[in-house]
C-alpha cells in the first residue's frame, strides 16, 4: 500500500490538522431561539409580530427627533416588516452621522432577520423563532421592531445599534440573555400618521364598538412630523371613545403599576444543535491526518 503521508513534514501535518478544525468551527452555524412574551396587563397593548435583524452594529433603525424612514414608517403604521427587512438585507442603515436617511453601511459579512410571531401578541401570549446565524462579528449584534395596538404609528425598537450585544452566548459565557422592552416612556410616535382612533390599526382587539382598523394599508392622514416620543398615550388621539379614560386604561403603557416591566420580555438563547455534516467530514478528514502522522512515527522507532 502507498503511505500517502510518508514524506509529510509532521510540522506541515499539524499546521493542517489545525487549519481544518479551524475550518470546521467557521463553517458551524449558531441557532439561537428569539422569545418575545407580553408581560402587560390583561387588555393591555398588544405587539405586531416583531421583527428582528443580527448584524454587525451598523444598522441604526432610528433617532428620536429625526424624520422615520420608509422600513420603520411601514412597521409603525402597518406592523409589515417587509421594507425594512429588504433595506436591512440590502446592508443599508436610516441613521448615519446625525442625519436621517436611506444610506450603505459599512456591514461585515452577512446580516440575518426575520419575524418572530404570526399575529398580535397579545397580553400573556408568548411566541419563538429560531435563527441560524454565523456567531462572528457579522452577526454581533440585536436589533428589533414592533407596532404597537392600537395606534397609527406607535412603535417599539432599538434605536441604539450597540444596546443588545450577543458576544456572550458565542463564547459560551451565557446560554441565554434577556431583556425589557417597552419601558415606560420608551414607546415612539414615529410622525408619519396621525392619531386617529377612526382609522387606528388594532382597534377590533380592543375596541369593538370602533372600526376594526385601517381596511388597508397607510389609509390614514400623513402626519409629515418627527419620531418623538410618547409621553401621555392616546391623549392626542381624534375620535377617543367617551369611555376611553375608564374603560380602557390598560392601554397606558407609561402607567408603572399597569407595566412594571415595560410591555414585553426578549430572550436570546442557544440551541444545541448536531454538528453539521460538513463539520463531521472535515473532523473526519483531520483524524485521517492524525492517524497517518501516528503510524509514521510509530514506524520510524
Amino acid at each position: 500500500m502507498i503511505n500517502l503521508f510518508k514524506n509529510t513534514n509532521p510540522l506541515l501535518m499539524g499546521l493542517t490538522f489545525a487549519s481544518i478544525f479551524s475550518s470546521a468551527s467557521a463553517v458551524q452555524a449558531l441557532t439561537l431561539k428569539v422569545e418575545i412574551e407580553n408581560l402587560g396587563p390583561n387588555g393591555g397593548v398588544a405587539l405586531t409580530p416583531v421583527w428582528v435583524g443580527f448584524h454587525d452594529g451598523s444598522f441604526d433603525s432610528y433617532n428620536t427627533g429625526l424624520p422615520s424612514e420608509r422600513g420603520l414608517e411601514q412597521i409603525a403604521e402597518d406592523g409589515i416588516p417587509t421594507t425594512i427587512s429588504e433595506d436591512f438585507l440590502n446592508n443599508l442603515t436610516y441613521v448615519q452621522g446625525g442625519a436621517s436617511g436611506i444610506f450603505s453601511s459599512s456591514q461585515v459579512g452577512t446580516r440575518v432577520d426575520g419575524g418572530v410571531g404570526d399575529g398580535p401578541i397579545t397580553a400573556g401570549t408568548t411566541v419563538t423563532t429560531e435563527f441560524q446565524i454565523t456567531p462572528d462579528d457579522s452577526n454581533r449584534y440585536f436589533s428589533y421592531a414592533s407596532m404597537v395596538l392600537p395606534s397609527n404609528d406607535y412603535f417599539i425598537a432599538n434605536g441604539n445599534p450597540f444596546a443588545h450585544n450577543l458576544t456572550s452566548l458565542f463564547t459560551g459565557e451565557d446560554s441565554s440573555i434577556s431583556f425589557l422592552i417597552g419601558q415606560a416612556n420608551t414607546i415612539n410616535d414615529a410622525g408619519t400618521e396621525v392619531n386617529d382612533f377612526a382609522t387606528s390599526a388594532g382597534n377590533g382587539l380592543f375596541q369593538p364598538g370602533l372600526p376594526d382598523g385601517q381596511p388597508e394599508p397607510g389609509i390614514g392622514e400623513p402626519q409629515n412630523g418627527l419620531n418623538v416620543n410618547v409621553a401621555n398615550p392616546y391623549a392626542n388621539f381624534l375620535n377617543t371613545p367617551a369611555d376611553f379614560d375608564t374603560n380602557f386604561a390598560s392601554l397606558n403603557f407609561n402607567n408603572t403599576d399597569l407595566y412594571p416591566n415595560g410591555i414585553a420580555r426578549v430572550t436570546i438563547t442557544t440551541v444545541a444543535v448536531p454538528e453539521s455534516s460538513t463539520t463531521v467530514g472535515l473532523i473526519a478528514i483531520a483524524g485521517l491526518f492524525l492517524g497517518a502522522g501516528l503510524r509514521r512515527r510509530h514506524h520510524s522507532k
